[in-house]
C-alpha cells in the first residue's frame, strides 16, 4: 500500500485527447485528487511580419510621421 497525502501536491501538465499527461513524476502517494484544467493559449508561430500590408487602409511613412508629430505637439501645448 502507498503512503496517504499529508499535503497538497499540484501536478503541472497537459490534457490531450482526454488524457492527462504530467510534466514531472507523480507523487508516490494516494489521496483524493482534482482534476482542473485552465484553459492555455498556445504559442503562436506567426511573426509580427505578419501584420504588414494587411491595413484596410495602408498610409506612406510620411502620414504616420506626420500623425505622430501632430500627437506630440499638441501634448506639448497642454
Amino acid at each position: 500500500m502507498r503512503n496517504a497525502m499529508s499535503h497538497s501536491v499540484i501536478v503541472h501538465g497537459r490534457y490531450v485527447g482526454r488524457v492527462f499527461i504530467p510534466d514531472g513524476p507523480l507523487p508516490d502517494a494516494e489521496g483524493e485528487a482534482e482534476l482542473v484544467i485552465t484553459p492555455a493559449t498556445t504559442p503562436s508561430n506567426r511573426s509580427i511580419a505578419d501584420a504588414f500590408g494587411t491595413a484596410t487602409v495602408l498610409r506612406s511613412g510620411e502620414a504616420i510621421l506626420a500623425e505622430v508629430h501632430g500627437g506630440r505637439d499638441e501634448w506639448s501645448r497642454r
